[in-house]
């Protein structure tokens, strides 16, 4: 049977050129950063070049700036925890919090905790019907103890590219009446093939993830400009600049930023397949035998991106039977799938019954047209 993978939001394969990186900070250059002796000093110097290379693709400020975590899942409850415990146990102030109904799981899920402790007053943005998040609606849901607002910049099922500069411009008017600042975070796991520079986003913080780019598990990072105040959520010894305790995963950061060196390296020729590919799946659509709806906005969303409504199929009948045809999509986040419910960003955007019978189909640089091909045959059998 083949096996065919159109699950690339999801994760990716590591690239070889990732793993030979890798290699040698597994055995041969083993040794914990933190040690002052020739072992330790080379895995740190490792770190050091690595953090180097990313803080250039991400023109960051300062090496500080790049804070290395377990995964996005950790880099968001950072980003959110670390700030909300700052101003309400430090600063006594209970914070109010803007963001969007449609954030991963990693995001939604910290919020709903720090309200079952007490600890912030919640503001949800539903998206519009074009699936963005309105950034005067961000400006005019500010209160005066509003501490945070964050805002993916791709979301994880549809591909829409949100206004992370828009929304981050109207953050800064608002700022420069006010003496408590607002301080902006992203969520930048689905938006490697975008533009990454801080500056330019006008952001104070972002999540980045390593599998999501052709690198390892169990690395990613968050980006905390310099000036934002957090406290740290694991304790223990001194690493990432107090901000991250526990030994530095040596090879798994080197894996990360050989990864993200060449993905920001190959950015236009993958985009350019990428757009080929969606193109020709899009033409496919048209041969089946009923009308398909596409719920990604084709416009303004990641071009990996391919979330398609199905009328007489529910996605776990699609996925079943796809997967028993050696074919893997996803209805959602990888996260979520397991719960077996219907996408809740599908839902917030186009209701209920759109929500139970689509599919996310997500691509990669490896992707080809005839595994396109394959796929549409086996939809003609089933429909």
């Amino acid at each position: 049977m083949k096996k065919i993978y159109f699950d690339f939001a999801a994760t990716t394969p590591m690239r070889k050129e990732v793993l030979e990186a890798m290699k040698p900070y597994f055995q041969k250059k083993f040794g914990n950063p933190s040690s002052l002796h020739f072992f330790g000093q080379e895995a740190l110097k490792a770190i050091d070049e690595s953090r180097e290379k990313i803080k250039n693709i991400l023109n960051t400020d300062f090496l500080r700036e790049i804070i290395f975590t377990s995964s996005a899942t950790e880099s968001n409850n950072l980003a959110i925890k670390g700030i909300i415990f700052y101003y309400y146990f430090l600063k006594k102030i209970k914070p109010h919090l803007i963001v969007s109904s449609i954030e991963h799981p990693s995001i939604l899920e910290v919020i709903s905790d720090l309200i079952d402790l007490g600890l912030i007053e919640v503001t949800y943005l539903k998206p519009e019907k074009d699936s963005l998040i309105d950034p005067q609606k961000v400006k005019d849901n500010i209160k005066e103890n509003t501490i945070l607002v964050t805002i993916h910049y791709v979301n994880s099922e549809l591909g829409t590219i949100q206004k992370i500069p828009e929304i981050s411009k109207l953050i800064q008017e608002v700022n420069q009446l006010r003496k408590e600042k607002i301080y902006f975070h992203t969520d930048a796991a689905q938006a490697s093939l975008e533009n990454l520079d801080v500056k330019n986003l006008g952001v104070d913080l972002m999540t980045l993830s390593s599998h999501k780019i052709y690198g390892p598990k169990g690395i990613a990072l968050l980006y905390v400009k310099k000036g934002t105040p957090l406290l740290r959520i694991i304790s223990g010894s001194q690493q990432e600049y107090s901000l991250r305790a526990g030994t530095e995963a040596v090879p798994l950061i080197v894996g990360f930023a050989k990864a993200l060196e060449l993905i920001s390296q190959e950015k236009e020729q993958i985009r350019n397949h990428l757009k080929e590919i969606r193109g020709y799946f899009l033409n496919k659509t048209k041969e089946l035998p009923e009308k398909i709806l596409i719920n990604t906005p084709l416009e303004n969303s990641s071009l990996k991106f391919l979330n398609l409504y199905f009328p007489t199929k529910t996605s776990q009948e699609l996925m079943l039977y796809l997967d028993s045809q050696g074919i893997a999509v996803s209805s959602g986040t990888a996260c979520q799938s397991r719960a077996n419910e219907p996408s809740y960003v599908v839902y917030d955007v186009y209701g209920k019954e759109r929500s139970e019978r689509s599919l996310r189909f997500s691509f990669g640089r490896e992707t080809k047209k005839e595994e396109v091909d394959y796929l549409f045959n086996c939809l003609k059998k089933f429909i």
